[in-house]
């Protein structure tokens, strides 16, 4: 790929960050503290800076008057974090990390940008030697909202999307409802568009080593995590190309410095070229990499009788590098730009599933004056399969209904009872936000208007950032019979049936709709309380629960064979009342929900 189709992918959206993992070697104990399993390939400054040892460095960073930390305030209401792992080399943080946020501020001139850096003991380090102040990420955050920020864009620097990275995003979701939007950028290779802009940037910055003997190492950090394989992912894709002479171990993982030494004497190169995979050239890049020590790189290949050329420079310092980070950056200014009014924007028919439509024909809205105040269990019908209640607690008190649902999952921020564009451009006071149980699940207290109703709820994504629309469906029919007050439905004794033998037509709604009951239905009345016996359309039921009671075949006692019977309570006529089935037609016995209705108007003395 050509340096004009180079330009072409750096103009896609998708094409953002890359090689500037910012992080992982070292708990970079910071606010966004750095994991040390990440595999960010930033400076890690592992050995010296990550150890005990970092006062005791006898080497000359460069000076660090000349970098600017960032830090200043009354920036306006618009800022973007650039967020980096760190390094206290000062000439190379000048040269990588300051020229990305140099960069940025050229691309987006409306913006004040910041710095943040993830390692505690590096910022302390560098104020403790240079007297220099670095952010960590709690303190830009901080800093954010006391100069009023109201929209914030994160870029890090990072490599991909590894542990710093999560953590990063989890620290930045504490502030979500500090500011207007707030958008995080995607760590560099996110795409595969990613990978290749990046092969080539690289590539051309090396072309001139290209003699037919030389070999092109590049050095990572490295990381047991899965998200390792990135580096095995830029090796193929190299190897694909063309580019036979380039090779990609790591510091900490694998490919290790022996994989790529052997690969490199298989090849039959007399001399080798190191640099390192990392967007700054720190500790790594100085010492274990171009270190005189018996156990670097460069020493490594000496032994074995191969010339070395050390290139100590980051990737921050290749101005392709650069401009991935910032079309990166580009599309979650693009986001942030878009939002209006509330937190986050609103989700468009393409960022969503298709709705189910769940109102049924027929349904009448039930209000709170039509039952009894109390707490009842009730099932919600969600119009998404993303936005799913597992359970609810229905609270019916003074004429209002609220409820408690449990959701299957944790992916949501806040709910607001309307509309996603009405969600957007309310005050974050109107969100309704969640409450952690003690198992961890997401629960949310909602106000009711009517069971039997679609309830716009807009809900908001934690990961996308954005409010998507919902239907709600609280079912009247899936709460107990008792629950009505007087005139909803018909009872025994409002119907003035005496005890005795009766029909009466009952229908079966519910499951694939295909299942049905035998009608009319043979129904007795003993002591004021009705039973009917319920005869389903298949023989593969072997039990029905109504109001939690189990309640098996009747069959054998009342001598019927072929489908499944049940004498079941009958608590109310004219409404529909839940039940469930446990059918033993598949593999593994399932329950079903079903609902039935026995009309009152269709009740016959038996002959």
């Amino acid at each position: 790929m050509k340096r004009q189709a180079i330009q072409k992918v750096l103009t896609t959206a998708a094409l953002a960050a890359m090689l500037g993992m910012a992080g992982g070697c070292g708990s970079g104990a910071g606010n966004a503290a750095s994991t040390g399993n990440d595999t960010s390939v930033t400076e890690q400054e592992a050995g010296t800076e990550n150890d005990t040892d970092v006062a005791e460095e006898n080497y000359e960073t460069g000076d660090a008057s000349l970098d600017d930390p960032r830090n200043a305030d009354g920036i306006g209401e618009r800022e973007l974090l650039v967020v980096s792992f760190g390094t206290s080399y000062n000439d190379n943080r000048r040269l990588t990390v300051g020229a990305i946020e140099a960069s940025m501020e050229e691309a987006f001139p409306d913006w004040s940008v910041r710095r943040g850096f993830t390692s505690q003991i590096i910022i302390d380090h560098v104020k403790e030697r240079d007297g220099e102040v670095i952010d960590n990420v709690g303190e830009a955050l901080d800093r954010a909202v006391d100069n009023g920020v109201k929209k914030l864009v994160i870029q890090p620097t990072h490599l991909m999307d590894g542990y710093e990275y999560n953590d990063l995003v989890e620290e930045a979701a504490q502030y979500a409802d500090a500011f207007e939007s707030l958008e995080i950028g995607k760590p560099l290779l996110s795409s595969d568009e990613d990978f290749a802009a990046v092969m080539e940037i690289i590539t051309q910055e090396t072309a001139e080593y290209d003699d037919g003997n030389t070999a092109v190492c590049f050095m990572g950090h490295g990381t047991e995590a899965a998200s390792n394989g990135v580096y095995a992912k830029m090796q193929k894709m190299l190897s694909d190309a063309g580019y036979a002479h380039y090779y990609v171990g790591t510091v900490e993982a694998s490919p290790s410095l022996e994989d790529v030494i052997a690969a490199v004497k298989e090849g039959g190169y007399t001399r080798v070229v190191l640099e390192p995979l990392m967007i700054v050239a720190g500790d790594h890049a100085n010492n274990d990499m171009a270190g005189d020590d018996a156990d670097s790189w460069k020493s490594a290949f000496e032994a074995e009788g191969l010339e070395v050329v050390t290139l100590v420079r980051g990737l921050g310092e290749m101005e392709g590098i650069r401009q991935l980070l910032v079309a990166h950056a580009q599309e979650a200014v693009a986001l942030a730009e878009a939002a209006s009014g509330g937190t986050g924007r609103v989700a468009s028919a393409d960022d969503m599933v298709t709705p189910e439509d769940v109102v049924e024909e027929g349904m009448t809205p039930v209000y709170a004056d039509e039952l009894a105040d109390g707490v009842y269990d009730v099932t919600v019908d969600s119009s998404s399969s993303m936005f799913q209640i597992v359970s609810a607690r229905l609270t019916v008190a003074d004429g209002s209904m609220t409820a408690v649902m449990t959701m299957s999952g944790t992916g949501y921020l806040y709910v607001y009872m309307g509309t996603a564009e009405e969600a957007a451009a309310a005050p974050e006071t109107d969100y309704i936000p969640f409450e952690e149980t003690a198992e961890g699940a997401h629960t949310y207290t909602v106000p009711v208007e009517a069971l039997d109703q679609g309830i716009s709820c807009a809900a908001f994504s934690r990961k996308k950032e954005m409010w998507y629309d919902r239907v709600l469906l609280f079912r009247a029919d899936s709460v107990p019979a008792e629950a009505y007050r007087e005139g909803r439905g018909a009872s025994v004794e409002s119907l003035a049936l005496a005890d005795g033998k009766y029909t009466v037509d009952v229908s079966l709604t519910g499951g694939s709709g295909k299942a049905s009951v035998e009608s009319p239905a043979a129904l007795t009345v003993e002591d004021g309380k009705a039973y009917a016996v319920v005869i389903f359309s298949s023989p593969n039921y072997d039990y029905v629960k109504v109001d939690g009671v189990q309640y098996d075949t009747c069959n054998d006692e009342l001598g019927l064979q072929g489908n499944s019977a049940f004498r079941i309570p009958v608590s109310a006529f004219d409404v529909n009342l839940p039940v469930k089935a446990d059918t033993t037609a598949m593999s593994a016995p399932h329950e079903i929900d079903y609902t039935l209705h026995f009309a009152s108007a269709s009740i016959r003395a038996a002959e």
